[in-house]
């Protein structure tokens, strides 16, 4: 089980009306993720996600959740 409790992201100016729907999306991607093992994380700080500008939301979750899975340990992406 994947247990997120306090999810922030940082989006560039002009997302703001859709940062709550990509920070759900993200939680969406990341509950179907294939999870083995165990980890622990106080913090988990990502680089850049770099995406297309007209890229839609789930486009940016699913990028958004793709470099989380990269960087925890157990967790296939």
């Amino acid at each position: 089980m994947l247990k997120i409790d306090r999810l922030r992201l940082s989006l560039p100016p002009g997302y703001e009306a859709r940062a709550e729907r990509i920070a759900r999306l993200v939680a969406d991607e990341l509950a179907a993720l294939p999870i083995q093992g165990d980890a622990s994380f106080d913090r988990l700080t990502l680089p850049t996600v770099e995406v297309g500008r007209n890229a839609s939301n789930r486009q940016i979750a699913s990028s958004v959740a793709g470099a989380m899975a990269a960087h925890l340990g157990g967790i296939k992406p």
